[in-house]
């Protein structure tokens, strides 16, 4: 009776073991990948957003976005990396709300792999998903001198420490050489590139400078700012902006902004979470990912508007 006990034990355990079918299922944890942005105070980053968690439900992976209050809190944004690289998660792609400042990075470098979103970081080499920021401004140059053959063009950038406003003033200077009938008479920056703050560096362009014919605003918000402050002096310049969202690509449309230079968030964030589930699946990536960067105009800001609208279910049936 006492050895019949013991074997119907031995056989109970084989059998919560095995499953009692003879086979032994085993739970894969998906990947973790962690994005640490910016911010998540404008459309462009709430696009990303988008385009990161659509990814990673496509992919089948576990991503989690983090970010700090706002793109000047780089404080903050260190201390969230430092808490994920301690989580040690399969990856981590960041866009530093400094591109001088990414010390903290030197924690994973060798043990995680990392990689940039939107903005990158020189001090260390790691790929990069986003647009070519230097060919934005040499677009956003182009089209400004299509509209206006001489005359006096100021830009008004974001931060200068974040490597995508800096690029982009970069390229947009060095293309304007081509056009010597065009004098660039300032650089207005925006430390926090926000809307208020791009409609007060309009009022002081104007007021410095009242023969000013184009700006180029290296984001959409402040495209917008300008554009604002424009309505209130009742002034007429040309304005160029970056990025797709829909009020401002409304703008184009309506003729208050002459063009943006396109980049799509949301296609950075998918594009994102494909290169690094490619990398860790051991495929060759390329170390600059770029989306494309369409020049929006009037003629075709109606075709853009409704696919951008379409992409987050809000576009005509």
């Amino acid at each position: 009776m006492k050895r019949n006990v013991i074997t119907g034990l031995v056989l109970l355990l084989a059998c919560l073991l095995t499953g009692c079918g003879g086979t032994t299922e085993t739970t894969v944890e998906k990947p973790t990948l962690c994005v640490v942005l910016k911010a998540m105070d404008s459309v462009h980053w709430m696009s990303v957003q988008d385009g990161l968690e659509q990814a990673a439900q496509d992919y089948d992976v576990s991503v989690n976005i983090l970010w700090p209050s706002n793109e000047n809190d780089v404080d903050a944004q260190n201390t969230i990396l430092r808490d994920v690289i301690a989580s040690k998660p399969d990856a981590i792609a960041v866009s530093p709300c400094d591109s001088e400042q990414v010390d903290v990075l030197e924690q994973a470098k060798d043990t995680i792999p990392c990689f940039y979103i939107d903005t990158r970081a020189e001090q260390f080499d790691f790929p990069y998903i986003g647009a070519d920021n230097e060919n934005i401004g040499r677009l956003a140059a182009r089209t400004l001198a299509q509209e206006v053959e001489n005359g006096q063009i100021a830009v008004i950038m974001g931060n200068n420490r974040q490597s995508t406003h800096a690029e982009r003033l970069q390229g947009f200077t060095e293309e304007l050489k081509q056009y010597p009938a065009l004098e660039l008479c300032t650089v207005r920056e925006s430390e926090t590139s926000s809307y208020l703050e791009s409609m007060k560096c309009m009022k002081e362009i104007l007021q410095a400078y009242p023969e000013v014919k184009g700006v180029f605003c290296t984001s959409a918000l402040m495209v917008l700012g300008a554009m604002e402050e424009l309505d209130k002096a009742e002034a007429v310049v040309k304005l160029v902006g970056v990025d797709m969202q829909s009020d401002a690509m409304s703008g184009v449309e309506d003729g208050k902004i002459l063009a943006l230079v396109g980049q799509n968030g949301y296609e950075i964030g998918y594009q994102t979470i494909r290169t690094m589930v490619q990398y860790l699946q051991g495929k060759d990536i390329d170390h600059n990912v770029y989306v494309e960067t369409p020049v929006i105009t009037q003629e075709n800001a109606a075709e853009y508007l409704e696919k951008y609208l379409t992409e987050r279910g809000e576009g005509n049936d």
